[in-house]
């Protein structure tokens, strides 16, 4: 048995309660004291830079930014790629405490008046990562950035492995008829690169047949799994997969 051909909508999340990193938190410096911002990002596949605009739709809901001069917001925080370095960066400004020149409050929420600007202009806000936020893409370790205030402006690069788009990598096709004796577990049939961008189809046709034996014994049924690199379980949206498997009679004395 070898795989012809295959065809599979690229409908696998990197963000949803089935990787359970759905969660993030920011520490804002507020008055004499400081508010914490629980941010539950939508289920749905982000880049590192979708995740920032997710989040400063949240500032803007709770009021957590000021206008410059050109009505632009300004955030005090910023998640962004440092390509350099194959990172992602991290960076958090000190919040005034009085409306700079130009600037203006903002529209509701805690940074809407004076009084919600921090006491003093030493406070940078905090990222605090758990368990269930997104690590892997972040590529940052639980924990709360900076730890302490800094009382300058905080820069960080990623601290743990390197910032991955997505937790699926590669595709592990897997049969139950296949008896691989060169893999473990002996079910798998063959392996694929992710050729897709999200929402477009993985297609397969390898350049030539990789024949593999099939179990001696009698079957009632032919069961064709996907699992990721590490032979994890996917969550696929869309259930229209195209497998094309050519089968054949080992001839006598082979």
């Amino acid at each position: 048995m070898c795989i012809s051909s295959l065809t599979i909508p690229y409908s696998f999340f990197n963000v949803s309660t089935f990787y359970n990193n759905q969660n993030l938190s920011f520490v804002f410096p507020t008055g004499a004291t400081t508010t914490t911002l629980n941010i539950t990002l939508t289920a749905g596949f982000y880049t590192v830079t979708q995740i920032n605009q997710f989040i400063q739709n949240q500032f803007i809901i709770a009021g957590l930014y000021l206008k410059n001069a050109s009505s632009q917001y300004v955030y005090y925080y910023d998640i962004s790629y440092n390509t350099a370095y194959y990172a992602i960066q991290f960076t958090a400004s000190t919040v005034p405490n009085a409306l700079p020149t130009g600037y203006s409050y903002a529209t509701t929420g805690f940074y809407s008046t004076l009084a919600g600007l921090p006491t003093t202009s030493t406070q940078v806000p905090q990222l605090v990562l758990s368990s269930n936020s997104p690590l892997a893409i972040l590529g940052f370790t639980a924990g709360t950035y900076p730890p302490t205030q800094p009382g300058v402006s905080y820069s960080i690069t990623s601290n743990s492995l390197p910032p991955v788009g997505s937790t699926i990598n590669s595709l592990i096709f897997r049969c139950n008829l296949v008896k691989n004796v060169c893999t473990t577990p002996a079910d798998i049939l063959d392996a694929a690169n992710i050729n897709a961008t999200f929402g477009s189809n993985i297609t397969y046709a390898p350049n030539f047949e990789k024949w593999l034996p099939i179990s001696d014994g009698t079957f009632s049924s032919l069961l064709f799994t996907y699992v990721d690199q590490n032979l994890n379980t996917i969550s696929a949206l869309d259930p229209n997969v195209s497998i094309t498997l050519l089968i054949r009679k080992i001839k006598s004395g082979k």
